[in-house]
């Protein structure tokens, strides 16, 4: 800041100051931060799901405007300043489509000095639905009839997005479901359960959460382990004489199992 004072003298010697007056010569302004508030992925990376941004800029106190530009500067939106000196938000209005997007940010001062900084973030709302089904070479009865004799088959999990960051399989057997965290291997998204199972249904689920924090689930699969059989009873039914003596005079002799 400067103060100036006026200072005059006239011919018989008088002399008389004014008022001083200060001024304060600003040149410069900042834009402290940018924060997407709604970022549901991991903080800082700017990825939401959610469709409507909430931004919170952070200024100097003598800012007296902010406005934002999701189309490089065509339209421009005002920001409300909050309770807190140099905060200001603005959540967007309207439903944003998934996409990326480039965020410019107006701030201008009391003095009149403009300044511009931009943030770019993603909108990404959606999450396919993921799919369960048991490997075919592990469905060792009549194939699609989920019955096997493997006690530890392997699922093949599908439609799983690029940008997942969790999978995991849930297992209900027997009133207790157990969750597994799944790993992609070179050949994709499987799932083998790490111990043996015994004879019963098994009913498996996937969940999946994206980097924007998307969760979806699939539907139930439910599966039966059968690993044994039993032949109950051979029965000679033409036995002619005592019986069970399994002896018999009739050359085409017949069985019931």
């Amino acid at each position: 800041s400067h103060t100036l004072t006026v200072r005059v003298e006239d011919e018989a010697g008088n002399v008389k100051y004014s008022v001083p007056l200060t001024i304060t010569v600003d040149t410069q302004i900042t834009i402290d931060d940018i924060e997407l508030v709604n970022d549901s992925g991991t903080k800082g990376d700017n990825l939401t799901n959610d469709a409507n941004p909430h931004f919170r800029i952070t200024v100097p106190g003598d800012v007296n405007e902010v406005s934002l530009s999701i189309d490089g500067g065509v339209t421009w939106v005002k920001a409300m300043q909050s309770s807190t000196s140099g905060v200001w938000n603005y959540t967007w209005p309207k439903t944003l489509a998934d996409d990326d997007y480039t965020l410019t940010v107006k701030a201008t001062d009391n003095a009149g000095n403009t300044v511009t900084w931009t943030l770019d973030f993603t909108i990404d709302t959606t999450l396919s639905t993921p799919v369960i089904v048991l490997d075919s070479a592990d469905d060792t009865g009549v194939q699609g009839d989920n019955m096997t004799n493997r006690t530890q088959p392997t699922f093949n999990l599908q439609h799983i997005d690029d940008d997942a960051v969790r999978v995991t399989v849930s297992v209900e057997h027997g009133g207790v479901t157990t969750t597994f965290d799944v790993t992609k291997d070179a050949g994709g998204w499987t799932f083998t359960p790490p111990t043996s199972w015994g004879a019963g249904d098994y009913t498996l689920s996937v969940s999946v959460e994206d980097k924007a924090g998307n969760t979806s689930h699939s539907a139930s699969l439910t599966v039966t382990v059968d690993t044994q059989i039993a032949i109950n009873n051979i029965e000679l039914v033409n036995d002619s004489g005592i019986p069970d003596d399994n002896l018999t005079n009739n050359v085409r002799p017949q069985f019931q199992v």
